[in-house]
């Protein structure tokens, strides 16, 4: 019985809600069915997938990109193409995130106000083209020193640079520095299109492998 009330819950919520929470819902669901006396042949399990997809990530990104970048006059060491993708990473998601929550909250001040208002988006948009490509020409025009540790560090937790400040100066008495609490969530998606991303390269890997073991 326990089994079946789960999954009709999941039915029941799964078409209400978006692509990336989907995503979420599904792997919630399945770690839920996932008994603990087989929690580590899970893991073995999973364990693949994580290889493949790394595997894939080193030959068709890391290794391609230090090889033919050099025709364009770029050189990169391998710790600079990663310091890069979690940068870039971080930086574009950051920017969808905050155009989603103004977006969210300008809502909230056209229900308040009667009249429909826009953001102005533009230097979000800007900022998620302009930084990638100057990081990226920065790392291949010069020779880096790259730590990557504080660098993983701050992707996995890069929600809280942009909810801390609102947070302070909604404390601080800023009633519309936060409209959008309550509304949308930044963790929830940030975390999401994280795992969106892990989920699409860890399954090209996995195919990737298959076709090779074909081959």
């Amino acid at each position: 019985m326990g089994f079946k009330s789960d999954y009709e819950e999941v039915l029941s919520v799964f078409h209400k809600i978006g692509p990336l929470q989907k995503v979420i819902l599904v792997l919630s669901f399945f770690m839920s069915i996932s008994a603990i006396a087989s929690l580590s042949e899970t893991i073995f399990k999973w364990k693949g997938f994580i290889l493949d997809a790394v595997a894939a990530y080193q030959d068709y990104l890391v290794a391609p990109l230090i090889k033919y970048s050099k025709l364009i006059g770029l050189h990169y060491q391998q710790n600079e193409v990663h310091s890069a993708v979690i940068l870039s990473t971080m930086v574009v998601l950051g920017m969808r995130l905050l155009m989603l929550g103004q977006l969210s909250a300008f809502k909230k001040i056209s229900e308040d106000s009667g009249r429909e208002t826009q953001p102005k988006l533009t230097y979000f948009k800007c900022m998620s083209i302009l930084f990638p490509v100057s990081l990226w020409l920065a790392y291949g025009l010069t020779d880096s020193s790259i730590r990557l540790m504080p660098q993983v560090g701050m992707l996995l937790i890069y929600p809280v640079f942009l909810v801390g400040p609102k947070l302070i100066m909604h404390l601080f008495g800023r009633e519309n520095s936060y409209l959008e609490k309550g509304r949308f969530s930044y963790f929830k998606t940030y975390y999401a299109y994280l795992l969106a991303i892990a989920v699409v390269i860890g399954g090209l890997g996995a195919i990737n492998a298959g076709l090779t073991k074909i081959a």
